[in-house]
């Protein structure tokens, strides 16, 4: 493999882990909104699945994951949707236009 290539190689590699690193960190900030007596259930929210999915880098799976929080727990804040907009829009992921709806119907 010759430097050039090599080099371009390690910019797009260096490019993802930088993306990846903005999608977590708004998950995460996501993730920090939600409120200590959050419900968990199999068909909504689950702490621990969120967490593993963050550890592994799974993270449209993360993002989904505190999606589920509305089965069991309403609309959360606005704040906490425009995180999740925000980690939507950097994986381009159609996810960011739904997560707008629901957040136009947020109260708070």
């Amino acid at each position: 493999m010759g430097t050039t290539m090599l080099k371009a190689l390690l910019s797009r590699l260096l490019s993802r882990y930088q993306k990846d690193k903005r999608i977590e960190a708004e998950l995460m900030a996501a993730y920090a909104l939600l409120p200590r007596d959050i419900v968990e259930s199999a068909d909504g929210y689950c702490e621990a699945d969120f967490l593993t999915y963050i550890n592994h880098n799974e993270l449209l799976l993360a993002l989904e994951e505190l999606e589920g929080v509305i089965v069991d727990n309403g609309l959360q804040t606005k704040q906490f949707w425009t995180h999740l907009i925000q980690a939507a829009k950097i994986m381009n992921h159609a996810h960011a236009e739904r997560y707008r709806s629901i957040q136009s119907a947020a109260n708070y």
